[in-house]
């Protein structure tokens, strides 16, 4: 009897443990490949590789239809979809099939997750916080009408360059439902490698995603292959980061980037996802 309670105990740990764990979901750019031409079969490989869920796009809304019902049927979750917004003649805009993708989205939780572009301010430029400040309020009480976030994703050689300008922009929104990315590869390409655990505890209060990869030391500003490798590769500490985001208490999902990684993406997955397993421990 006394076995069986200890073995019950026990259990309940393990499936605490995990609960805690923050959701790991891969970007849907390490889903590609010959034999995943299709929504299911990427899905298929996402939730047999064992992550919780996926990245997406934006893509036609029939597309993003078939994707999120195929989450629902695996178990899964599309945790964000990606877009472009540009400050443009003094608005910002974007594809016009996001606001239909927004509202399929309703009851998912999934974040829209936009970069930011402008061809007339330059990167990190403030000039063009108040245009992007009120296209961003519009489009979070589009996203809050249907019960969705928006985590803005900082992207090296946009106008968005830094996690610091997500922020600057982010509070200035001042919006519930608007917050912003860590992305380590960015941070690494930006040459910010000894300021990540300040980045981070800056971003903390405001930060809704992370993305981690393997990647190289010492990376510069030419090198993106080396700012992003398989999890099991590179030379960088990763757990840097992962100790940082406990530290600063985040429970949000984390992603990973798998941008430009050559090879068979399920070996490539299910490397990164073993090296996850042993790594996530420091979230626990």
């Amino acid at each position: 009897m006394r076995t069986a309670i200890l073995a019950s105990i026990i259990a309940l740990a393990a499936v605490t443990a995990r609960a805690e764990t923050n959701p790991f979901f891969v970007f849907d750019n390490g889903l590609r490949g010959t034999n995943l031409t299709t929504i299911a079969s990427q899905l298929d490989l996402a939730k047999e590789v064992g992550f919780a869920g996926i990245a997406w796009r934006t893509d036609a809304p029939e597309r993003v239809k078939e994707m999120l019902d195929g989450c629902k049927q695996r178990g899964m979750k599309c945790f964000v979809i990606y877009c472009n917004l540009e400050l443009k003649d003094g608005k910002l805009v974007y594809k016009p099939e996001l606001k239909e993708i927004i509202a399929l989205c309703k009851g998912t939780d999934t974040m829209i997750w936009p970069n930011m572009t402008s061809k007339q301010f330059k990167n990190s430029d403030p000039a063009g916080d108040d245009i992007a400040v009120a296209g961003l309020r519009e489009l979070a009480d589009l996203c809050d009408a249907n019960g969705l976030r928006i985590a803005i994703y900082p992207h090296v050689n946009m106008w968005v360059h830094r996690v610091e300008d997500a922020v600057r922009v982010a509070k200035k929104v001042n919006r519930k439902n608007v917050g912003v990315t860590f992305n380590l590869c960015h941070a690494l390409i930006d040459e910010a490698e000894s300021r990540i655990p300040a980045l981070i505890e800056e971003a903390a209060p405001l930060l809704f995603v992370a993305s981690i990869n393997g990647a190289d030391s010492g990376v510069t500003k030419k090198e993106m292959g080396r700012a992003i490798q398989t999890l099991d590769k590179g030379t960088y500490g990763v757990g840097i980061v992962l100790r940082k985001l406990k530290a600063v208490g985040f429970k949000g999902p984390i992603g990973l980037q798998c941008y430009n990684i050559k090879g068979d993406p399920k070996t490539l997955l299910t490397g990164s996802m073993n090296a996850w397993r042993k790594m996530s421990d420091l979230l626990k």
